[in-house]
């Protein structure tokens, strides 16, 4: 596969890359530990993902194994991430709770369960499900609050809207991705190149919106 061609069919990476430099630029050591690590994490997909990227397009590698590692770690930062945004303590105590259940389920997962080269559906429906609550009890939050401050300047409104988007489409897809792998291999590559990778663009743009909202660290 020639530059070129890697670049027409792996286009998403054009957007993580977007995510990543707009980061870059707005990164401030004055920001919260919670933003920090979150905008670590997504300078850290950056490079995970495009070596997957290159792992499947020049290597013809089944990276099904490294994004299940991906994925997991993506649940737990964003966890982490909400935990210090809502202010519930009992949401607090579900995610501390959620956090150690995921840990011990997706290490049962990789051992007995669905396996380390396959792709871990259980995991990713559990936790991509949990990511969709947080994300719409912190728009719950918004709404209840007394703030009068527009939601459109709240960075974590942007990112909610982004996980809902992509969590809420990729979860049922990908939980089902290797019954239809098996069963229906055109529909589930047709519907990931329509689907799944406009989401992740929209995704990205949405954090994108969300870091460029950032003026001070207010959480």
């Amino acid at each position: 596969m020639s530059i070129i061609q890697f670049f027409k069919e792996y286009y998403t990476i054009f957007f993580v890359w977007l995510s990543g430099i707009t980061v870059t630029i707005v990164y401030r050591r004055s920001w919260f530990l919670s933003y920090r690590v979150l905008a670590l994490f997504i300078l850290f997909y950056i490079l995970l993902d495009t070596a997957g990227s290159i792992m499947a397009a020049f290597y013809k590698m089944n990276n099904l194994f490294y994004y299940n590692i991906v994925y997991d770690i993506q649940v737990i930062i964003i966890s982490y991430f909400f935990y210090h945004q809502l202010s519930s303590h009992f949401i607090k105590k579900v995610i501390l709770c959620f956090l150690f259940t995921f840990l011990i389920f997706a290490l049962i997962n990789t051992i007995w369960l669905q396996g380390f080269f396959t792709w871990q559906t259980y995991s990713y429906v559990l936790g991509g499900s949990f990511i969709i609550l947080l994300s719409v009890a912190y728009l719950w939050q918004l709404y209840i609050s007394e703030e009068t401050q527009s939601i459109f300047k709240d960075p974590v409104f942007w990112f909610s809207l982004a996980w809902i988007l992509y969590f809420g489409i990729t979860v049922p897809y990908f939980g089902m991705l290797n019954y239809l792998l098996k069963n229906f291999p055109s529909l589930a590559l047709n519907y990931y190149l329509l689907v799944i990778d406009i989401t992740d663009c929209l995704r990205n743009i949405l954090l994108t919106i969300g870091f460029l909202c950032i003026r001070t660290a207010k959480k």
